[in-house]
Formats: C-alpha cells, structure tokens, sequence
C-alpha cells in the first residue's frame, strides 16, 4: 500500500489551487467581455446613427447598410483607412434581421411540427399510411 507523504499532499494542493485559479481567471474574462460588448452595443444604439447590417467583402474591407436619423438608410464601403459612400436605399428594400418572414410570408410551423414527429418517430399523419 502506497502512502501519500507531505511532499505529494503539497503538490496535489498546489495543483488543485492552480486549477481553480485557472478556472476563475477564465470566467473573469468571459464576464468581462460580455460586460463590454453589452455596454459598446448599447453606445453604438443610442443617437441619430445605428449600423442595421454589414458583410465582410475582403481582408479588412466590409459593406454597411446605416440608419441615420429617423427614415435614411446609406450603404456605405469601409475600408480600414476609408469609408466610401455607396448609395442610398429604401427603408422598403431593406429585409431586417428580426424579420420572421420568409419569402414574403410567415412560415408554417404546424407543417414543420408535422414532419418533426413524422421524422423522430412520434407518430404524424403519414405514419399510419406506413
């Protein structure tokens, strides 16, 4: 029978501290950066500018679509030493991202939960045809 001395019972004590160490400075750093990108998200929303969509078309260079004011919408190029106006648009054209719509319609989900059932095996209306 192996007995644990005082050198190994440190050891183990130093490495359990070092993990619980580890694991505090690690939630410490996800609170952090949620604390952070709530409170920029909040600045960037608050005023007469908000950015309503980008898209990253190369290294560095993305295509905005921003809200200024209460009705103008610009698209605009951003570059990392520049930012080009493109054009204005719509407020029409323009598809937002808590837009529940597909395609113009809202979507059907009673045909969705259909076809669930139907494929997890809980038994939907082309079950009893099988």
């Amino acid at each position: 029978m192996i007995f644990l001395s005082a050198d190994s019972l440190a050891s183990a004590g130093q490495l359990i501290v070092a993990i619980l160490m580890f694991v505090v400075v690690v939630a410490l750093c996800y609170f952090t950066t949620h604390f952070i990108a709530g409170y920029q998200k909040k600045k960037l929303s608050v005023g007469n500018f908000a950015v309503v969509d980008s898209m990253k078309v190369a290294n560095n260079k993305f295509v905005a679509i921003i809200k200024v004011g209460a009705e103008d919408y610009y698209i605009i190029g951003v570059g990392k030493d520049e930012i080009t106006f493109i054009d204005k648009i719509d407020k029409d054209k323009i598809s937002f991202k808590n837009d529940t719509k597909v395609n113009g319609q809202q979507p059907d989900f009673g045909r969705f939960r259909e076809m669930f059932k139907k494929y997890a095996g809980r038994g939907g209306k082309d079950d009893a045809d099988s």
